[in-house]
């Protein structure tokens, strides 16, 4: 796969001292360590099952590259963005549209499209493209993408962040700041998932959540920051002055945080070197947190199956939530501030919550609209195994206080368009989520859960898991399937809603007169020469010698297939 984005060789290593690279005459920014690569650490064996995380990800097939160039104007809550896409078509289907999502701030006037170029030279503008009602971008491809080719989109847009009400329970604001923290999340255009023989996974908008399906892909970011602004993300690389190099494999999103007054802590566990980006005034709830962290890591790796990076980052957000995306947890300015030193604090039961949705949610992905219960149950769940282990004291506080002082109530299968609020979401997924598997873990014992779970995120990583491979692997760790269990809290009457609308079809090029395909193959055959195919397809030579990189003119051989492009 060619990789669009190239990288300046680095200027030197960070070291404790990161003015090492800024000009001397700028004010000398606060120490910080050598940064680790973010990548698939060697081997990282699943213990007992004979596989690895690392052969998972060898197996995947094409993946979509992203590549980001970020002007960030931090007074200013903005950022202007250049975005590369490398869109490899992997399936059967001819594409003859893309369609990217756009994320909820992504469909108000915080986003202003500029520019959209495709590699073939065929352009469209803004005012080509068709944004729909649902938040999708839609354009039509003079030249079709077929299998296993690939195109490079390039589409420019400026972003303006909202300022985040802290009175609200539940703030809005991916794309926000508050104080001298500004936050991008879910912040840029998004290639929805392509089914082969049904099209691109368009679904109706719902408030409920935010209704994102994405696949692993691999992205680059550079931000261009300010004198004196920090910034955080997944896997930190190389900061050269005010530019911040990231790079994230396999991930299915990448975001960041950028301060003046961030300051990091650093630990290493488990071959995992730890980032955490904090407040000044937070120093102590930072201490604890980095503990925190730590022990969910610990645990996390024996429960479900080892954490692949090299790196993982926390950041200081700026309102109530905690949101994992990539390897980066943005964790809850509101903990942070309220902290009052006890386990049960919002700052610290967010942690494993949020935490475990590395493992459920980007590494292991799910349906997060049809079957929003599959990362939902982990992640409550793992909020009381964590108690479980480290504060078993505290574990009927869990049952009363987090699940049932809620009274939650209705299927575990509800879609999202099954809820009417968030609030309703919150009950119908986590906290009933976390009472089903609790009932699997003592039906089946400690023991055998701890296979299953290893096992389905073994299955899961990397790909996109539903509910028919959830239940597939139970049954393969179980001799008694738990059939009464799972009666109690799967409504079968539940219907899928169809959140692939009718599209226009992935046309056989041979069936669509407009097309304009992009490429053709000729087998060579005895007594062909490059210039008898030039003139048969009426082609220039060079342009059949650069597609094919040929070195010898004179020396083709025969049964070679070359390609003929277009002129």
């Amino acid at each position: 796969m060619v990789r669009k984005f190239v990288w300046i060789t680095y200027c030197l290593l960070i070291t404790y001292n990161m003015s090492s690279c800024v000009d001397s005459n700028l004010a000398t920014p606060q120490p910080l360590p050598t940064f680790v690569s973010p990548g698939i650490r060697d081997k990282p064996v699943l213990e007992g099952d004979g596989n690895s995380t690392y052969q998972i990800v060898s197996q995947l097939g094409a993946i979509t590259n992203y590549t980001f160039d970020v002007s960030l104007d931090y007074a200013g809550h903005s950022a202007k963005v250049i975005q590369l896409v490398e869109v490899v078509n992997p399936g059967t289907d001819v594409w003859n549209e893309l369609v990217f999502y756009l994320p909820p701030d992504l469909q108000t006037d915080q986003f202003v499209l500029s520019e959209v170029k495709i590699q073939d030279g065929v352009e469209a503008s803004a005012t080509q493209m068709q944004v729909t009602p649902d938040g999708f971008l839609n354009f039509q491809l003079s030249k079709y993408i077929k299998p296993k080719e690939s195109r490079l989109i390039t589409i420019t847009y400026g972003l303006e962040a909202t300022q985040v009400d802290l009175a609200s329970l539940s703030p809005v604001g991916d794309i926000g700041y508050s104080g001298d923290v500004l936050q991008f999340v879910n912040w840029y255009p998004q290639l929805v998932p392509y089914r082969d023989g049904i099209g691109w996974v368009r679904w109706p908008d719902v408030g409920v959540n935010w209704p994102v399906v994405t696949e692993v892909s691999d992205y680059k970011l550079l931000v261009r920051a300010t004198d004196g602004v920090v910034v955080a993300s997944g896997g930190p690389i190389e900061r050269r002055g005010n530019d911040w190099h990231f790079q994230m494999e396999n991930a299915r999103s990448i975001a960041f945080s950028a301060s003046p007054n961030y300051e990091l802590k650093t630990k290493t566990e488990a071959g995992v070197t730890i980032y955490l980006f904090h407040l000044p005034e937070d120093s102590y709830a930072g201490d604890d947190v980095l503990e925190a962290v730590t022990r969910s890591l610990v645990l996390f790796n024996d429960s479900y199956g080892h954490y692949p990076y090299r790196s993982l980052v926390i950041a200081q957000n700026h309102y109530r939530s905690s949101i994992a995306s990539g390897g980066l947890l943005l964790h809850s300015g509101q903990g942070f501030d309220n902290y009052s030193g006890q386990p049960d604090s919002l700052l610290m039961v967010l942690v494993p919550l949020t935490l475990s949705e590395l493992w459920w949610g980007e590494l292991v992905g799910y349906d997060t609209i049809t079957e929003p219960w599959i990362g939902a149950s982990f992640a409550m769940y793992s909020e009381y195994l964590y108690l479980e282990k480290y504060y078993p004291d505290m574990e009927e506080w869990f049952w009363s206080d987090r699940i049932d002082y809620w009274q939650p109530d209705g299927p575990l299968n509800s879609t999202v368009y099954d809820m009417n609020n968030r609030q309703e979401m919150l009950q119908n997924t986590y906290r009933i989520g976390a009472r089903f598997l609790h009932e699997l873990r003592n039906d089946m014992g400690k023991n055998k859960f701890r296979s299953f779970t290893r096992d389905l995120f073994r299955r899961g990583s990397f790909r996109i898991m539903d509910a028919n491979a959830f239940f597939e692997t139970l049954r393969s760790h179980t001799t008694d399937y738990p059939e009464e269990i799972i009666t109690r809290y799967f409504d079968v009457n539940i219907k899928m809603p169809d959140i692939i609308p009718a599209l226009t079809p992935a046309y056989n090029l041979v069936q669509s007169p407009t097309a304009t395909p992009v490429q053709r193959f000729h087998e060579v055959q005895t007594g062909d020469t490059l210039t008898s195919i030039s003139i048969q397809y009426e082609v220039p030579m060079q342009m059949i010698i650069d597609r094919n990189r040929i070195l010898d003119p004179a020396s083709i051989q025969i049964g070679s297939k070359l390609i003929v492009p277009y002129p």
